[in-house]
Parts: C-alpha cells; sequence; structure tokens
C-alpha cells in the first residue's frame, strides 16, 4: 500500500466547496475510482488552523498511482486548474509506504 499525502492552506470561505471536492465523494476521487489499484481518498482539517487539510489517497502500489497519472494525466491537469481557486497553498508531503493489515489491527486496539 502506498498513501499520499498533501496539505492544503484553503481559502476560508471556500471550505464547504474544498471538502466536497477533495473529500471521498469528490471529482478527484471519482476519477481515481476508474483506475484499477485506487483504494479510498480521506480529507481532514487541522484542529488548530482550521484553514489546514490533509488529503490522504490510498493505492495498491506506487506504480498503480504512477499508472493513473500517465493514462488520466489531462484530466487531473484539468481538474487541477479547475479545483486550485478553492486553495492557496499546496504541498505534495509524500508517498508513503505501509501494511494495511498492521494499521488496521493497531487502529483497532487504540
Amino acid at each position: 500500500m502506498v498513501e499520499v499525502f498533501y496539505r492544503y492552506r484553503v481559502h476560508p470561505q471556500q471550505a464547504a466547496a474544498f471538502e466536497h471536492a477533495f473529500g471521498p465523494n469528490g471529482p478527484f476521487a471519482k476519477l481515481f475510482k476508474t483506475h484499477p489499484g485506487y483504494r479510498r481518498t480521506r480529507l481532514f482539517r487541522h484542529r488548530g488552523e482550521e484553514d489546514v487539510y490533509l488529503s490522504i489517497d490510498v493505492w495498491e502500489s506506487k506504480s498503480d498511482w504512477d499508472a493513473f497519472r500517465a493514462a488520466h494525466s489531462e484530466r487531473y491537469a484539468q481538474l487541477d486548474r479547475e479545483l486550485h481557486l478553492l486553495y492557496l497553498e499546496e504541498y505534495l508531503l509524500g508517498f508513503f509506504e505501509g501494511d494495511e493489515e498492521y494499521r488496521v489491527s493497531f487502529e483497532a486496539s487504540v
């Protein structure tokens, strides 16, 4: 499993629109769902800084993510242009690997 982490600083007046667009039922997630290897998207708002969000897209592997980007580069770029006005800053924090089974058992024990 690979998780793609992005950090966003959002226009305060655009928070609801951002949450819809970048959440698990938004246009990016819908596009991701068309490609094999996509698992889910999660969106979190920072508790202390309400204009800061963390987006996590979960894929089976980095190669699945790369194949998606190659196959859908034009549509991905189009969505990025259309939705760019919802946020002030976007940072790709990186690609993080982890074992799904470990995370599930850890979360259940907390």
